[in-house]
């Protein structure tokens, strides 16, 4: 199918010549589909070339593609000529309100220069972020795959003393709808002086799908599939390495033949083994069909942040629990935070929402008591200090939790609200606040904006409303911007209402049904759903996968392990449902789906 390029960018004989199928804008109108929009970060100097290597592979596909080329504008290519730079070219401050179904950001000879040096830097984490949100999959190749990693995962690179230069056979590692239709091995081209090992990999986010010995890893997908690495040049022409050998040699650097290119020591092009046109061909086409085209909304304007994610009050129970939180959430694109109140910090802890529900059942039974005033006002006494105790204990566990992580602009807040319990008669407001006063927390430390519950989830008794919750979901929540969210309560009438118990589950499932998500992340304190007790057998594991039914099966059996109303709002969006550990994010957990 065709692509739609700006008239002009590319003389029609040589797109005849490349075999790039194109077609013009009005026609493109008058067909009764919606192309495919793909827009190319352009970061190599000879910025002609790339765009033939990549329209041609992307032209060959199935699907009708208008493509935008980006330029940086903190930035000015020696190599090319400004005015058909200013002409074909889009900045970022031209396309930053746009949406994309598919990104690809190219390499760039920087590999030996810190990322503070390289001019246009800020200007690239600026258009990194915008992929998180904007973009429904990405595709960074070689260094700029090299950067974002780094930049998203933190993955730091080696800087090898010889270059990595030639065509090299890698092996599957993982499977992946990627890979589909390439054999177990096959080439790719490489042209980098970064190499990339397993151990510089956080692999709770990220699957590697090829790697090979000498040269390292060279294919990288998070598991969603918004993000895709390959640290190759799958895109090269024939004699693109040949012409890099070329100029490499006439700069006066040591430099090897490319491995596994030329057919004999005869370094002529009619000597080129060309072995990866078949790969190349292949992995667009499937980018392109399962990873854009299959999964990208028809309407641009609803691609949404990557996930939603649910940390359990053992998650969220100590100061040392938000710390590791805060690297999950900086880790992996968690946009959307729901958060339970603090759980046990050991086994005979008491959890903020069981004390939050004596204090709010000894506030009952006071007010009752205050009715036989004369006769019980020493029992008044006692139950008024054990709420006060209460108090002073919900109080302490919050301030300690600020004081160990340095939050203080926030004591002064916590300690009113909590002391305001006391004269407050609501159950459902006391109960809540545990949800509240967390997510207060957690919003100043990750510097989040934290979103009260009872502004987007709305009530009918203890059932949520999902029309009316949805609606304000879409209204209060934009589309790049971080919130903490609190879970387990919302908005009654006006006033604070409780979902069930374990309700933070439902919260996190609304809000992942409503911003269309593909992943529901579920944080605990066990890595997944465990085939049997584990605090009666320690040989119980957990499973790798279940579907919904099976899930809800364990559920009506009598295990507590999620609340089966919650999984209503993912299954009607088949939304994958995935259990963490919090403690060890590193553990697979259990991935639950149709």
């Amino acid at each position: 199918m065709p692509l739609i390029l700006k008239d002009g960018l590319i003389e029609k004989e040589n797109l005849l010549k490349e075999n790039i199928f194109t077609i013009d804008r009005e026609r493109a109108r008058g067909q009764d589909i919606r192309p495919l929009k793909i827009a190319i970060v352009n970061l190599m100097p000879n910025k002609e070339e790339t765009e033939i290597n990549l329209l041609k592979l992307l032209s060959s596909q199935v699907l009708q593609i208008e493509v935008d080329l980006i330029r940086t504008a903190s930035y000015t290519s020696k190599h090319s000529d400004p005015k058909r730079l200013e002409e074909y070219y889009k900045t970022f401050d031209q396309i930053k309100n746009d949406k994309y179904d598919g990104l690809i950001v190219t390499g760039a000879p920087l590999e030996d220069m810190p990322y503070s040096e390289i001019t246009y830097w800020e200007e690239l984490k600026e258009i990194f972020d915008f992929a998180r949100v904007n973009v429904y999959s990405s595709l960074f190749i070689c260094w700029g795959a090299i950067a974002s990693l780094d930049y998203f995962y933190g993955a730091k690179s080696n800087l090898e003393k010889k270059k990595i230069f030639g065509v090299y056979e890698y092996e599957k590692k993982s499977s992946s709808r990627l890979l589909d239709g390439l054999d177990d091995y096959f080439y790719i081209p490489q042209s980098r002086y970064r190499k990339l090992n397993r151990d510089d990999l956080s692999l709770g986010e990220l699957k590697i799908l090829a790697e090979n010995e000498e040269s390292g890893i060279s294919l990288i997908e998070s598991l969603d599939g918004r993000f895709v690495f390959n640290l190759g040049h799958l895109e090269y022409s024939k004699e693109t390495l040949h012409d890099e050998y070329l100029r490499d040699i006439k700069k006066g650097l040591e430099i090897e033949k490319p491995k596994n290119y030329y057919k004999s020591h005869n370094s002529s092009p009619e000597n080129i083994r060309l072995s990866w046109k078949s790969t190349a061909s292949i992995f667009f086409n499937n980018w392109l069909n399962y990873y854009v085209y299959q999964k990208t909304p028809y309407k641009l304007e609803e691609i949404m942040p990557k996930k939603v994610a649910k940390f359990g009050g053992s998650s969220l129970a100590s100061s040392k629990q938000f710390e590791k939180v805060k690297k999950i959430a900086a880790s992996g694109d968690r946009n959307i935070i729901v958060v339970s109140a603090p759980g046990k910090r050991y086994k005979d802890d008491i959890k903020v929402t069981d004390r939050l529900i004596n204090l709010y059942d000894d506030k009952e039974k006071l007010s009752s008591l205050k009715e036989r005033l004369e006769s019980i006002k020493k029992e008044i006494k006692n139950t008024d200090y054990l709420i006060r105790e209460n108090l002073d204990q919900i109080s302490e566990r919050y301030l300690d939790i600020l004081g160990e992580l340095k939050e203080d602009s926030l004591k002064d807040e916590i300690k009113y609200i909590i002391d305001s319990l006391y004269y407050e008669d609501s159950r459902d407001y006391i109960v809540s606040r545990g949800e509240y006063l967390n997510g207060k927390i957690l919003a100043a430390y990750l510097g989040y904006e934290f979103l009260d519950a009872k502004d987007i989830i709305f009530l009918d008794g203890s059932k949520i409303n999902e029309e009316k919750t949805e609606k304000a979901i879409r209204e209060k929540i934009e589309p790049g911007k971080k919130y903490v969210i609190p879970g387990f309560y919302g908005n009654q009438g006006g006033k604070i209402g409780l979902l069930k118990r374990g309700g933070s589950d439902y919260t996190g499932s609304i809000l992942a049904s409503s911003l269309n998500c593909l992943l529901y992340e579920n944080w605990t304190d066990v890595s997944g759903i465990m085939d049997k007790d584990p605090a009666k057998d320690k040989d119980a594991k957990a499973y790798k996968s279940l579907s919904y039914n099976e899930l809800k099966k364990i559920i009506e059996n009598g295990a507590q392990v999620y609340q089966e109303d919650a999984l209503e709002p993912l299954i009607e969006k088949n939304i994958e449902l995935k259990i963490l550990n919090t403690n060890r994010p590193e553990d697979e957990g259990t991935v639950i789906s149709d």
